[in-house]
């Protein structure tokens, strides 16, 4: 029997028989088309009518005003070509201040001054109260609109990302070991912000699934694996409780090996894990992944991003095809590249072609 879209990736979230192997092209949506130079990878999707997970998030107008005063201030760095955002919070135990940097070229930027440097400052963000929770009438605005072309994923924060975020991978990483009373009472906090969030949709029905990203902050290198198992899988495993206790599912993107904590994923009860990188970036086969998960976890990716810019086309096609073959068999896998395709500003035409030899590599052979 064919499946529509949204009813494939339910399923195989959930592990069970589909008529196809689902194929992905994350942060491609024709509702939403991101750039300009996408515009092939959108062709490609609607074609060949491609899986999307469609990701839902409050409009800002439909967020509260926060209870404490934000200001944002931009200058232009004109001898660097960068434009430098500030952004103040004023918390009751005083101010914070976060500087980013943004290439004017439209390349990634990074954080100059994270909000959070030191204990005083972990004082000051501890003592910001719980804003209003948002209004959610434009998901049904979104679920009339999407029908069954996608699945809806509800888009939430992460406990230990949130933390993570406002002081950086290094006074993290040093907050392990030398503040790790404090980090916990930061994530304790976080945490209790999105569960209450969380409650907030499923009290209105929202979504198909939830998600999140950035567990690959809290796994080795940087952390070990004691600290994902304390400060991911145990805050995670709850929000995940909660969705499933409503009938919904969950996904998780985390960049890096695996091969150290994909039983802690499995543990937490998580129904699709992405993106399974291929070595070297990950110490783990997606065939040896799910051979790990045994159908009790959907596993999404297996194709690393940079293999669009550095591999010839036949190289892609080979690459495409072996893949397939390690994550199709048994089903619980959505063929996915490892990220959106945002690592250039401009997709470079060699790229374009790649992705679309990539694509009707795998739409010739995702019959089950």
């Amino acid at each position: 029997m064919k499946m529509t879209p949204r009813e494939r990736l339910i399923r195989v979230f959930k592990c069970l028989d589909v008529d196809r192997m689902p194929i992905r092209l994350w942060g491609v949506d024709p509702m939403f088309p991101v750039r300009d130079d996408w515009q092939p990878l959108i062709e490609l999707t609607e074609k060949y009518q491609l899986e999307i997970i469609r990701t839902w998030s409050p409009s800002k107008e439909e967020v509260p005003e926060s209870v404490c005063k934000q200001c944002d201030t931009e200058r232009i760095i004109e001898e660097r070509s960068i434009r430098e955002i500030t952004t103040t919070i004023e918390t009751p135990a005083g101010l914070l201040t976060r500087i980013f940097h943004q290439p004017i070229s439209g390349a990634p930027g990074y954080v100059r001054k994270h909000c959070v440097e030191n204990i005083e400052d972990a004082k000051k963000w501890l003592s910001i109260p719980d804003d209003e929770l948002p209004v959610v009438d434009s998901y049904f605005e979104l679920e009339k609109k999407t029908g069954s072309r996608a699945m809806l994923m509800v888009g939430i924060d992460e406990a230990m990302y949130m933390v993570q975020r406002l002081m950086g991978s290094e006074v993290f990483g040093y907050w392990l070991y030398d503040e790790r009373d404090l980090l916990r009472e930061m994530i304790d906090r976080a945490y209790k912000k999105i569960e209450r969030l969380v409650k907030h949709y499923l009290s209105k029905g929202l979504g198909d699934a939830y998600g999140w990203v950035g567990p690959e902050l809290c796994i080795p290198p940087l952390a070990s694996v004691k600290d994902f198992y304390e400060f991911v899988v145990e805050y995670d495993r709850k929000i995940i409780d909660l969705v499933h206790e409503s009938g919904k599912l969950t996904w998780i993107h985390c960049h890096g090996d695996m091969k150290p904590v994909l039983e802690g994923f499995i543990n937490m009860g998580l129904d699709c894990l992405n993106p399974i990188e291929p070595p070297p970036v990950g110490k783990i086969t997606l065939a040896e992944a799910k051979k790990i998960c045994k159908g009790r976890m959907c596993l999404e990716g297996g194709v690393e991003d940079g293999a669009f810019y550095t591999k010839t086309p036949q190289e892609i096609k080979e690459m495409t095809i072996n893949t397939i073959n390690q994550g199709k068999p048994d089903g619980g896998f959505i063929l996915c590249p490892s990220s959106s395709p945002n690592t250039a500003a401009i997709l470079p035409p060699y790229v374009i072609e790649n992705y679309r030899i990539f694509v009707e590599t795998a739409v010739r052979l995702r019959n089950y």
